[in-house]
């Protein structure tokens, strides 16, 4: 499998190259839940990934506008890695972190500050039912986009990355291995680039 590693190339070589290959080896990959890889792990309340599509929705129109373009990048990357078929629709499905949402929706929310007690943090999570992800949610911390905050493209896509691989049910690895170059898996490590 490859290694899910950030890189400093650009934001479409980014997610190309940046990505643990989630999907089994074998021919039946696509019908088969995934249930391990490398620098990743499911969280607790997951037992597996299933292979019904996912659509990503947006909490309000703001959020579907400054967020779609990478969100497209990020459903062709986690359809590629995970085997499951992923799409951004227009619509919007309000975002919670404590309700969850429509069956194998991911719900993203863009604003500032997400997260009080850690303001420069992102964050996403997943809803399970008999043992897989079925809905999830994202908030996107603005601030990323911010000026003087120094963030780049490649350090804005990860992030998102990161977080819906959280929607469907990913956490971060208990250990975080480097590749040849030094860096780490990007479950582990969003902006260490």
């Amino acid at each position: 499998m490859n290694k899910l590693f950030a890189t400093k190339a650009t934001v479409a070589v980014t997610l190309t190259v940046a990505a643990t290959a989630l999907t089994a080896s074998d021919a039946d990959s696509a019908t088969r839940p995934v249930v391990a890889g490398t620098g990743w792990k499911l969280q607790p309340h997951i037992t597996h990934i299933d292979t019904k599509p996912w659509v990503i929705a947006f909490h309000d129109t703001r959020s579907r506008t400054a967020l779609t373009p990478y969100l497209r990048k990020t459903a062709a990357e986690l359809t590629y890695r995970m085997g499951v078929n992923v799409t951004v629709s227009t619509r919007i499905v309000p975002t919670s972190a404590t309700t969850c949402g429509p069956s194998h929706t991911i719900s993203v929310r863009y604003m500032s500050k997400p997260n009080p007690k850690y303001p420069n943090h992102s964050f996403g999570g997943a809803c399970a039912l008999r043992g897989a992800a079925y809905s999830g949610y994202m908030y996107i911390n603005s601030d990323l986009w911010a000026a003087g905050r120094g963030y780049t493209e490649a350090q804005r896509m990860n992030t998102i990355w990161h977080e819906a691989a959280h929607a469907v049910g990913l956490a971060h690895p208990a250990t975080c291995p480097r590749d040849k170059t030094g860096r780490k898996p990007l479950m582990c490590d969003v902006n260490g680039l």
